[in-house]
């Protein structure tokens, strides 16, 4: 069942991971974290509908928040849309309610981000539970890859949450998309979609929040 957008940007989780001391990556390989990085990387491609090439829709409602400067909403617009996907390949979108101003499709895709080239590490003070976090960072500052934190289920290396921030992404101050994800029929969608983002004006900077909820997911056999 959906979850509610959560109430404070799930970006901070990304700003705390970033700011823990860890390990450089001249230090010899943990056998540990690439055992899961390496089943997490082959697992993604079988559970992931796009890359699986599946048919398949769903409904995206999406409320599009203006921030003021001491973090209070200020605007809010909202969008319905309905996805049709034929063989992984978006195939139709169907607009249910318009936003009332023009805003640019949202984007909902996800990476697989243990196939790329990142120094990957443990999140501090794992508690063994079902879920495991692991941070991966670009081995330059000038990267523009993403950095963040995924956190993947222990036994099936499936992703449950994925957290990104971009640091060199153009005309913007701050950038980050967070996802949470839910299994259908084997495979595995977000249902909830937040990007937090301060953008580069001419005199100002705007800082809005894309909200976006995934329901009706069905697979078509």
């Amino acid at each position: 069942m959906l979850g509610k957008p959560a109430s404070k940007p799930l970006f901070l989780l990304v700003a705390a991971l970033l700011a823990v001391p860890r390990p450089g990556a001249q230090d010899a390989p943990d056998p540990v974290l690439e055992f899961y990085c390496e089943r997490a990387a082959s697992t993604f491609p079988t559970r992931d509908p796009i890359e699986s090439g599946a048919d398949f829709s769903f409904r995206a409602t999406t409320f599009y928040k203006s921030i003021g400067e001491n973090g209070e909403v200020t605007g809010v617009d909202s969008g319905i849309a309905d996805y049709f996907y034929s063989s992984g390949e978006l195939d139709s979108l169907a607009v249910v309610l318009a936003p009332r101003n023009r805003q640019k499709d949202i984007d909902l895709t996800f990476l697989n981000v243990f196939s790329g080239d990142y120094d990957f590490y443990f999140f501090p003070n794992d508690t063994g539970g079902s879920d495991l976090a692991i941070g991966f960072d670009t081995y330059t500052g000038e990267d523009p890859a993403p950095v963040g934190l995924a956190v993947i289920d222990r036994t099936q290396y499936l992703l449950r949450r994925l957290h990104l921030h971009y640091p060199n992404r153009k005309y913007h101050k701050r950038y980050s998309r967070s996802f949470r994800f839910v299994e259908r029929d084997g495979y595995i969608f977000a249902d909830s979609v937040w990007v937090v983002s301060a953008k580069k004006g001419v005199f100002t900077t705007d800082f809005f929040r894309i909200e976006t909820g995934i329901t009706n997911i069905r697979v078509r056999r």
